[in-house]
């Protein structure tokens, strides 16, 4: 199991949404924090409602699309903090157009904060991991990431290929006897403000998940080690159609609404 208590957890997208509800949930457990964002008044927030629980909080205004600012970061964070015991790669943007008008610019966006941020940070953490031998990383995939999904394609992507480098990771642990664990963690729409205007077409099935739930079976699979979380738990049942065929698993996702579920997209919205 992994220990949240006296550990140190460093969060992304720590100003909001499922970041900053994490965030709490640790501080609360008596977890010290590394929070990053690049909204530095929402990052200040959120330390400051962490730091109220009594533990340590060190947050860094990070633009995480850059790898210089990551490594640049990662070295003060090593000196500052000291080594990090959980790394949760969390923070994400959403273009939410067809690929075809989806400009050059958002899409390099996309994959430098969604997969190549991931990347990066694990890449900075974990050599210090492997010398302690101990650590848990979590990623924060998508139900997208385990179905392609009209006018997600640079989305889609992005989250298929973090999911697929989190699970490599678990086998190069696993082959090497090292006891890193890792977390996949892959959710349908929740209402965080990031999917503002998304519509579910049978909500009995496929409901707009509740922050504060999707937060509650994260922190459970960090100390449970538990290597993989899907919501709801039927979006599982997209592995079982696929072996059905293409045509069968297309028309299930139409009955349920996944391809129009975007066609109501507003985003989030900024003040």
């Amino acid at each position: 199991m992994s220990e949240v208590r006296g550990a140190i957890t460093l969060i992304t997208g720590a100003a909001s949404g499922f970041g900053k509800l994490l965030a709490l949930r640790v501080a609360q457990e008596g977890g010290d924090l590394v929070l990053v964002d690049r909204d530095k008044e929402g990052l200040e927030a959120t330390s400051e409602a962490c730091g109220a629980c009594g533990v340590k909080v060190w947050p860094y205004v990070v633009d995480i699309s850059s790898r210089e600012e990551i490594f640049r970061t990662a070295a003060r964070i090593k000196d500052e903090a000291g080594p990090v015991d959980i790394l949760v790669n969390n923070a994400g943007v959403v273009t939410g157009r067809s690929f075809r008008e989806a400009p050059v610019e958002k899409i390099e966006a996309t994959f430098a904060v969604n997969t190549l941020a991931h990347v990066w940070l694990v890449k900075a953490f974990l050599e210090e991991m492997i010398a302690r031998n101990r650590g848990h990383i979590v990623t924060i995939s998508s139900a997208a990431g385990i179905i392609g999904v009209r006018r997600l394609a640079d989305y889609c992507a992005s989250k298929f290929a973090v999911f697929g480098f989190t699970e490599a990771l678990r086998m190069e642990f696993k082959k090497e006897g090292l006891r890193i664990k890792t977390t996949i963690v892959a959710p349908y729409y929740a209402k965080t403000g990031m999917f503002e205007g998304v519509r579910t077409r049978v909500p009995w099935v496929l409901p707009l998940l509740e922050p504060e739930y999707v937060v509650a079976r994260i922190f459970k699979a960090i100390k449970k080690d538990r290597p993989l979380v899907v919501l709801p738990p039927v979006v599982r049942s997209v592995w079982f159609f696929r072996l059905l065929g293409v045509r069968v698993f297309d028309a299930v996702a139409d009955v349920l609404g996944v391809h129009t579920s975007m066609d109501t997209f507003v985003g989030r919205r900024t003040s």
